[in-house]
């Protein structure tokens, strides 16, 4: 079964483009998460190790932006599976 949730802003600029299946198992929500929370850390420690200063100055915006999009991703992806949890939860509380 699916139930497709719009990604919040401001990981999307329009609410009918990216979508995430709400249903889905809470594990694979988490693992999804995770790797954009990686891609974001990846991206950040590319630019702390870079040695031309004047490119990450030039570039900042643009990889700010990038390592946003990012953990936008991955906050909505967390939260789902936090809410994910707790309803399997719930469902065997009152079974």
């Amino acid at each position: 079964m699916f139930k497709f949730k719009p990604i919040p802003s401001p990981a999307q600029p329009y609410r009918d483009v990216l979508f995430f299946n709400a249903l889905a198992r809470p594990e694979n929500l988490f693992e999804t998460a995770q790797q954009r929370m990686s891609a974001a850390l990846d991206l950040l420690q590319i630019v702390e190790q870079s040695e031309n200063r004047d490119f990450v100055q030039h570039e900042a915006a643009r990889l700010s932006f990038a390592a946003g999009l990012l953990l936008a991703d991955a906050q909505a992806l967390f939260e789902a599976a936090h809410e994910r949890a707790m309803e399997q939860v719930n469902s065997l509380v009152q079974a």
